[in-house]
């Protein structure tokens, strides 16, 4: 019977390689040569020249940009804020800042200077538009709020040119007279008169198209004279009066909810 014989022990091998690209029998020779071609590995900028961490933060870019368009698009802008910051943006760059409603300022005037008007019109600038006023005696007869057939054709000439512009701007006609009293069966104060001749005006703008929530008349009696209607004897000042006898015609630049 043969002698028993002790096989020597075996290395443990290891069952799979730690990295696809690294040879596995790593021992103490060129472990530091291997962990530095691993870290090469990893760090290696890829094929156009752009680094792994740049992919990570364009990832981050694109989806903080899709979070800010989120947000804009349930904003609020600020028609007003943004006009003011347009404003000094072309100062400060030595430009020329033009008003939304500068070219209809200027239509407009064309238009009543054309009618041979322009000492019954004064053209004034709002923050948020244009208000022109016209003298009570070119609308309408004393005590009527029947328009006169020369204020009919102004106003067709000048309704067009609104009209361009009609989604950007609320048109408000205010009507005014002077502190002599009326007593009618049609009128039977100074705020009906007023009221009606307002409505008498903006009833041609509805006429021709516009939108009814961007119309408004306003009836204000005598309750906002631009001179006095008297003087300190009480006396009345007919000149004064025929100014304060007046249409106004506001266009109001539409804020959006």
């Amino acid at each position: 019977m043969g002698a028993f014989k002790l096989k020597p022990p075996q290395k443990n091998l290891p069952s799979e390689r730690k990295f696809p690209y690294i040879d596995s029998e790593l021992n103490e020779g060129n472990y530091i040569e291997q962990e530095m071609l691993l870290q090469q590995l990893t760090t290696q900028p890829s094929e156009d020249g752009e680094s792994l961490w740049l992919l990570s933060y364009s990832d981050m870019m694109t989806l903080l940009f899709g979070f800010f368009v989120l947000l804009m698009s349930f904003s609020k802008i600020d028609v007003e804020a943004f006009e003011k910051v347009k404003k000094e943006t072309t100062t400060v760059f030595g430009g020329e800042y033009q008003k939304p409603f500068q070219k209809m300022k200027e239509d407009l005037k064309e238009e009543v200077k054309l009618q041979g008007l322009n000492d019954k019109a004064v053209f004034d600038e709002l923050e948020k538009g244009l208000t022109i006023t016209f003298r009570g005696s070119i609308f309408f007869d004393s005590g009527s709020a029947d328009l006169k057939p020369e204020a009919i054709d102004l106003l067709k000439k000048v309704i067009p040119v609104v009209k361009k512009q009609d989604s950007k701007f609320n048109v408000v006609v205010e009507g005014h007279t002077d502190d002599n009293p009326i007593q009618s069966e049609k009128f039977p104060s100074n705020w009906e008169l007023s009221s009606n001749r307002a409505s008498a005006v903006l009833r041609l703008f509805e006429e021709n198209g516009f939108d009814k929530s961007h119309l408004r008349a306003i009836g204000f009696a005598d309750t906002l004279p631009i001179l006095p209607n008297r003087d300190d004897k009480n006396k009345t000042i007919p000149e004064n009066q025929s100014q304060n006898r007046r249409i106004v015609l506001k266009l109001v630049r539409v804020t959006k909810k």
